[in-house]
C-alpha cells in the first residue's frame, strides 16, 4: 500500500472511531470519555503524527473543556460529527478545497451535527429545543466549512475547535428562529456565495465568509439588514473591476482579478455582524444606526479606493498632503472623496427606501460613513504604512469608527 493511501486509511479509521465515541457520549462519564480519548490520542499520535494526531488532540481539548468549563456535551458530539461524518461524506462526493466540496461539507455538517447533537440531548434529557439545536448545527457547519477552506495544514485541529467554539458562543444567547426561516436564509446565502465565486467576486473563503455573515445578519437582524450588506458587496465587486486593466498596469489592482477572501469579508463585515447580533439579542435603534454607519464606511472606503485610484490628478497623503503615487495607503484625491460620499449616500438612501430609517438617519449615515472612510485613510497613512496594521485590520477599525461616529451623532442630534 502506498504511504499516502495508508495515511488516508488510518485517518478514516480515526474518524470512524471518534464518530462512534460521539454516538456513545450519552452513556459515558466524563472520566471514561477522557480515558478513551487519551488512549486513542496516544495510540495514533505515534502512527500518524501529521494528520490524525491533530484530530485526536482537538477532541482531547474539547473533552477537557467539558470537564473543566462545562462545555456542553451535546456540542462536543456535534463538533465531532462535523469533522468526522460530514468530512467522510464529502470525500465520497467531491474534492477538498473546491466550492463543491465546501458546500457538500457544509450541508452534511448541518445534518450530522443536528442528528448527533439531538441524539445526545434526547438521551441525556438536556432541556434544549430541536429548533435551537438546528440553529447551532448550521452555525457550526458553516464555521467548519469556512475553516477547512482556508489553506493551512491543520484542518483536523482548527475545524472541530472552531466549529465547537462558534456553537458554544451562540449557545449562550439562547436565540433561534424557525427552522424553515433558517433553511431559506442558508439556501439564499449559498446561492449568492456560489454566484459570487463563479463571477470571481469572491474566492472560496470569501464566499463561505459571506454565507456565515449573511445567515447571522438575516437571523439576528432581518432581510433588510442583509440587503444593505449585499449592496455593499455588489458595489465592491463591480467597482473593483472598474478600469481594472488600467489599475493593473499601475501595479495597484486587487490580486486574483479582485476576488475577495475571508480577510476582506471579515475586515469590512465583522463590526456589522456584531451589531446585528446585538440588535437581535438586546434590541434598540442605536444598533441599526451604528450598523448603517459601519456599512457606509465600508462602502465609501471601497469606492474611494477603487475609483480614486483612477484619478488623473496625483493623490496626496492625508497626513501631510504631499503628493504620493496612486495606490499608496492613506492617499486621498478629490475624485476619491467624492466617491466616498456617494458610497455612503447609497447606504443611507437605501435604508430610507427600505423603510428602516428616516431622512435624518440617512444624513447621519452619510456623515458617519464619510468620516469613517477618512479615518481609514488616516490609519492607512500612519499605522498601516509603518507595518503595525494590515489592510484588513485597518478596514475593521475604520468600520468600527464609522459605527461609533454615527451612533454618537444620533445621540447628539436626535
Amino acid at each position: 500500500m502506498e504511504p499516502g493511501l495508508e495515511l488516508s486509511q488510518r485517518h478514516k479509521t480515526v474518524c470512524i472511531l471518534f464518530g462512534c465515541v460521539a454516538l456513545l457520549l450519552p452513556f459515558l462519564a466524563i472520566w471514561q470519555l477522557m480515558l478513551i480519548v487519551l488512549a486513542v490520542t496516544i495510540g495514533f499520535a505515534s502512527l500518524t503524527p501529521r494528520v490524525s494526531a491533530h484530530l485526536c488532540f482537538a477532541v482531547l481539548i474539547l473533552v477537557v473543556l467539558s470537564w473543566v468549563l462545562n462545555f456542553p456535551i451535546y456540542l462536543l458530539g456535534a463538533s465531532i460529527a462535523i469533522v468526522t461524518f460530514s468530512a467522510m461524506a464529502r470525500d465520497l462526493i467531491a474534492q477538498r478545497k473546491t466550492i463543491r466540496g465546501s458546500v457538500t461539507f457544509l450541508v452534511f455538517g448541518v445534518i450530522f451535527a443536528f442528528c448527533i447533537g439531538s441524539w445526545v440531548i434526547a438521551l441525556t434529557k438536556i432541556v434544549i429545543s430541536s429548533q435551537f439545536m438546528f440553529f447551532l448545527a448550521v452555525i457550526g457547519a458553516i464555521t467548519g466549512a469556512l475553516l477547512e477552506s482556508i489553506p493551512h495544514a491543520n484542518d483536523d485541529l482548527t475545524v472541530p475547535l472552531g466549529s465547537a467554539m462558534a456553537m458554544w458562543l451562540f449557545a449562550d444567547f439562547e436565540y433561534w428562529v424557525p427552522p424553515h426561516h433558517l433553511i431559506l436564509a442558508l439556501v439564499l446565502m449559498l446561492a449568492i456565495g456560489y454566484v459570487s465565486y463563479k463571477v470571481s467576486i469572491a474566492d472560496i473563503t470569501g464566499a463561505l465568509s459571506g454565507v456565515l455573515l449573511g445567515v447571522l445578519i438575516i437571523v439576528f437582524g432581518s432581510i433588510k439588514w442583509f440587503v444593505i450588506l449585499l449592496v455593499f458587496f455588489i458595489l465592491g465587486g463591480v467597482f473593483t473591476r472598474y478600469k481594472y486593466g488600467y489599475k493593473q498596469s499601475l501595479g495597484i489592482a486587487q490580486a486574483e482579478g479582485g476576488a475577495r477572501g475571508y480577510r476582506n469579508v471579515f475586515g469590512n463585515g465583522l463590526v456589522a455582524l456584531i451589531l446585528a447580533v446585538a440588535e437581535g439579542v438586546f434590541g434598540g435603534p442605536i444598533f441599526l444606526i451604528a450598523y448603517l454607519g459601519a456599512i457606509a464606511t465600508a462602502t465609501g472606503d471601497t469606492l474611494a479606493s477603487e475609483i480614486g485610484e483612477t484619478s488623473k490628478t496625483q493623490p496626496r497623503v492625508i497626513t501631510t498632503f504631499k503628493k504620493v503615487p496612486a495606490g499608496t495607503s492613506g492617499a486621498i484625491s478629490l475624485l476619491g472623496e467624492l466617491a466616498a460620499l456617494i458610497g455612503s449616500a447609497v447606504i443611507g438612501i437605501l435604508a430610507t427606501l427600505l423603510g428602516m430609517a428616516g431622512l435624518h438617519v440617512a444624513a447621519i449615515t452619510i456623515l458617519g460613513g464619510f468620516i469613517g472612510t477618512n479615518i481609514d485613510s488616516l490609519l492607512g497613512a500612519t499605522l498601516e504604512n509603518r507595518g503595525y496594521l494590515t489592510n484588513s485590520s485597518v478596514n475593521l477599525f475604520a468600520t468600527a469608527a464609522g459605527a461609533i461616529v454615527s451612533a454618537g451623532l444620533y445621540y447628539v442630534l436626535v
